[in-house]
């Protein structure tokens, strides 16, 4: 499962110096596969650890058997809200600096990236998750064959607590493994 680095820990140090670079979040990933030995997996991302699988797939696609994208989709090189990221100040009542907010925009990826991508790729997200709007559609637009589940009645934080989410899931890796990349 991908995910981002201890947020405190990372957030406190690492960002001041490097404002979380989208490729130490992706490599963090293909490093822990390397501890375990793992040379080829089946990658669950959810929420920014969607932006990361992505990211991932794209980067190091040799070391992904499929992926599944929890409650995310593509984040567009050069678009509105890869900028927005770029700019966004962060906000006052949070622990995350802003620093760390503006590292998602290094996420992106392009078109081409995402067309090139050859193994079996999922989508499961909230029926009433922003994000299926903002970065699923576009998606679906360019992957018309990358099959989206929605979680009927979630949103994007109580999405992964539906029973419908893990059945989902286990569906989407069930099937992936059955079907060859292409």
């Amino acid at each position: 499962i991908a995910s981002a680095r201890n947020r405190e820990r990372t957030c406190g140090w690492l960002a001041r110096l490097y404002e979380i670079r989208a490729r130490l979040m992706v490599e963090d990933v293909v490093r822990l596969m390397d501890h375990l030995h793992v040379r080829k997996a089946h990658v669950v991302g959810y929420s920014l650890g969607g932006m990361i699988t992505l990211k991932l797939l794209t980067m190091h696609p040799e070391r992904v058997s499929s992926a599944v994208l929890g409650r995310m989709g593509w984040l567009k090189a050069d678009s509105p809200l890869q900028h927005f990221w770029e700019e966004i100040k962060g906000r006052r009542n949070t622990k995350v600096p802003a620093a760390c907010v503006r590292g998602i925009a290094k996420l992106a990826v392009t078109e081409d990236q995402i067309k090139a991508v050859r193994v079996p790729v999922s989508i499961i997200i909230g029926e009433r998750d922003p994000c299926r709007r903002l970065y699923v559609e576009p998606l679906l637009r360019v992957r018309p064959d990358w099959p989206e589940h929605v979680v009927q009645g979630a949103g994007h934080i109580n999405c992964v607590t539906r029973p419908d989410f893990k059945a989902q899931l286990e569906a989407a890796l069930d099937q992936s493994r059955r079907r060859p990349a292409r």
